[in-house]
């Protein structure tokens, strides 16, 4: 099943200009699912930005809302196994931190991610599902 990168997930809010796009993949593409490691990235962006607690609990409650409303799960892939890929990922394709994070997340989960962060273009059994068309 394909996993949602972050930029999804900032992209559910409908000043964000890659919105109509975000929604547009939520009706279409099947069994797309939304790992921890997104939301972890999410949440840590917004506290990251002086977003207060309430504000951040606010945004993750408007996007549950949204994926409830697209029936679109979220999955868990934390674990000590996850971590150790993350960290293989991590430094044998010069990623980020949350972009192995979310690599490892997808392989786990199907091995396709949507995003057009090129990033994820790098790992090898992992297929980049672009949001936006030319990406």
């Amino acid at each position: 099943m394909p996993v949602a990168d972050t930029e999804v997930l900032f992209a559910l809010n409908p000043r964000d200009p890659k919105h109509p796009h975000a929604i547009k993949t939520l009706q279409e593409l099947d069994n797309i699912t939304v790992p921890d490691t997104s939301i972890l990235e999410f949440q840590t962006v917004l506290r990251g930005r002086g977003r207060s607690p309430a504000q951040v609990r606010n945004a993750l409650l408007a996007i549950h809302e949204v994926l409830r409303r697209f029936n679109v799960g979220e999955n868990q892939t934390m674990s000590i196994r996850l971590l150790v890929l993350q960290c293989e990922l991590e430094e044998r394709h010069d990623l980020t931190y949350f972009d192995s994070l979310i690599a490892a997340s997808a392989l786990t989960l199907g091995s396709r991610v949507v995003s057009d962060d090129k990033a994820f273009d790098k790992i090898p059994n992992l297929v980049r599902i672009s949001l936006c068309q030319g990406a």
